[in-house]
């Protein structure tokens, strides 16, 4: 339940920010009410502006998914264009309280730097939220190994081969990374932030490293990076899409995985989106 644990640390956060602001009473606003009055207004106003500047994020983080453009540019775009209705909804709703601030043109740099915040504290809270999953994972060093059915004890990750590497080929570095759970063979790699999603066939599992690490040391694997994203290999492909100049890739495991369009022309000289090809 990631995404349930990511909701209470920015409402956690955003109750922190209410109280600063209660407390310090900008804009003419100390002498509106007692302490507690106060946090309360200000987490009425903050929450307005939370419950509209975070939807933006989510809808460009996903627009920038889609279309391979640059994800801080379009995020900092659209938090910045969510303040405009914000300052509308503030103008008509709030004017009262805002007692230093005249009209639209007052309050807009007051939305601004709101929705700013806001993103701030969501910014905040994924990094925490990743360095939580991080302490909640459990040591695979500390998990018993999985007995197989004569009751030998199953072999590390970094030792077993997945059925699909070339029979030459020994199980790639990243393999000694991941818990005797994981379901191989490693079929995709996901960049999520600080961390990258290792894919198998029946599940994934996340670690802290950066993408262009985790090609480095699937070694001599064959595969391809189709997207700043992803990178995966040729067996891991069920079904390719097109819509236009747009490619998607569904993986073996149910996943989706987008193609850069500055791709496509690369991995179809070499049949990588030719199925069956290889």
């Amino acid at each position: 339940m990631s995404w349930l644990r990511r909701i209470l640390i920015e409402f956690w956060a955003m109750a922190i920010a209410a109280a600063i602001i209660g407390f310090l009473g900008p804009f003419g606003t100390y002498l509106e009410g007692d302490f507690a009055g106060r946090v309360w207004r200000w987490w009425m106003h903050l929450m307005g502006a939370y419950v509209l500047v975070r939807p933006s994020i989510l809808l460009w983080t996903r627009v920038a998914e889609a279309t391979s453009l640059p994800r801080q540019m379009l995020v900092y775009w659209g938090v910045f264009l969510s303040s405009f209705p914000l300052a509308l909804l503030w103008r008509w709703s709030a004017a009262a309280f805002f007692h230093q601030l005249e009209g639209f043109a007052g309050i807009l740099p007051f939305a601004v730097l709101s929705a700013i915040g806001v993103l701030a504290i969501v910014d905040r809270a994924r990094r925490l939220d990743h360095r939580l999953a991080a302490m909640l994972k459990p040591d695979p060093a500390e998990v018993p190994a999985v007995e197989m059915a004569g009751g030998a004890p199953a072999p590390p990750p970094g030792d077993a081969r997945p059925a699909s590497s070339p029979a030459s080929s020994p199980a790639p570095r990243l393999a000694a990374r991941l818990s005797p759970g994981f379901h191989g063979p490693i079929i995709a790699l996901q960049s999520e932030d600080h961390y990258v999603r290792v894919h198998g066939a029946r599940g994934s599992e996340l670690v802290f490293m950066r993408l262009r690490d985790a090609i480095a040391e699937m070694d001599d694997w064959p595969g391809e990076q189709v997207h700043r994203s992803w990178w995966i290999t040729r067996s891991a492909i069920a079904g390719i899409a097109a819509d236009g100049r747009n490619r998607s890739l569904t993986l073996v495991n149910g996943a989706v995985a987008p193609v850069a369009r500055d791709s496509v022309a690369r991995l179809e000289r070499t049949n990588f989106l030719t199925p069956g090809a290889g």
